[in-house]
């Protein structure tokens, strides 16, 4: 899909909005930054942006909406500085009616101008929900950060996309060998239906697209985050839920970390200035650096997934738009 131009691309996403996901991939980018990486933030919540705001930007300028509609004709063009060395923005759109429903064009058009922008690290806050629009920018990142809280409903929705992220990386591999439809029959809707029972049948069909699916899933490279956090013995829901992905989605999901509810992080909102630019040593801080210098420590690369071939045959859509 890429030359690889970036270090690596990671996307932060969730099931659910209202989980910090936002704040923690600024925060997240300053962290990088301040470890001497040139980081760009791309703002993909498409319809819904708010990293503008976090950040303290005001001059209104270019933003994804602006590359989607030929206004610039690369997101490179759409990128602008922020106050934090080493960080620029590419902003979203803010509450335009239907910018979230991107058409297939668009779509790859985006990828691909995300791949090729200009640094070391590329960071995706992705728009919570579901849809394809959402699972594929989640996906085609070389490592991916599920942002939830201890709320059971988040911890519901966090499954439930990764499931949807998992799903939609197989469904590519299994459709050139006929069998794309095990992920959409009934059996696959309910959270008991392990992967591995699923394709059984499809395993013992093929012992070429075992191999392919058991490395995807072994490249499938999704940690958490506990965000909203009170009391440090809830981060054991947050390990609940990654053994449930590796027992049902047979992928690791550790735990990166959580961060705690503090009044200094949602001050930072109002402020419009990243916590972590005034919080140099306080617990959720200093969680916060910990993440980044374990995302940047880890090593991404190797065979993948083509992945903008894949998208571009699962979606067939029906008023294709030229990109």
């Amino acid at each position: 899909m890429r030359s690889r131009v970036a270090e690596r691309i990671i996307s932060v996403g969730g099931g659910k909005g209202g989980v910090g996901k936002s704040v923690v991939a600024t925060n997240l980018a300053v962290a990088m930054a301040d470890e001497g990486k040139e980081v760009v933030l791309v703002d993909a919540d498409l319809g819904a942006a708010n990293l503008h705001t976090l950040l303290g930007l005001e001059k209104p300028g270019p933003t994804i909406q602006s590359f989607l509609e030929h206004e610039v004709e690369s997101l490179e063009m759409a990128r602008v500085a922020t106050r934090v060395p080493r960080l620029s923005l590419v902003r979203g759109a803010g509450a335009i009616p239907g910018a979230a429903n991107i058409n297939h064009g668009q779509k790859m058009r985006l990828l691909r101008n995300i791949a090729a922008l200009e640094a070391q690290i590329i960071i995706v806050d992705v728009g919570a929900g579901a849809a394809y629009n959402q699972l594929d920018l989640f996906d085609m990142a070389d490592q991916k950060l599920v942002v939830m809280t201890p709320q059971l409903t988040s911890l519901q929705n966090a499954y439930g996309f990764v499931k949807g992220a998992v799903y939609r990386v197989l469904s590519a591999i299994l459709r050139p060998y006929g069998f794309e439809e095990l992920l959409d029959s009934s059996k696959a809707t309910a959270e008991t239906a392990q992967l591995q029972t699923l394709l059984k049948d499809a395993y013992a069909c093929s012992p070429k697209l075992k191999a392919e699916v058991q490395e995807a899933l072994s490249t499938f490279r999704v940690r958490l985050f506990g965000n909203q956090v009170i009391d440090p013995r809830e981060g054991t829901v947050f390990r609940a839920v990654g053994k449930m992905m590796a027992d049902f989605l047979n992928i690791s999901a550790p735990l990166l970390g959580f961060a705690r509810a503090t009044r200094g992080v949602h001050d930072s909102v109002n402020r419009r200035k990243p916590f972590l630019l005034d919080a140099k040593s306080e617990e959720t801080a200093t969680a916060m650096r910990e993440a980044a210098h374990v995302l940047l420590e880890e090593a991404v690369g190797g065979k993948r997934l083509n992945f903008e071939e894949a998208v571009a045959q699962m979606d067939q859509p029906a008023q294709p738009v030229a990109a």
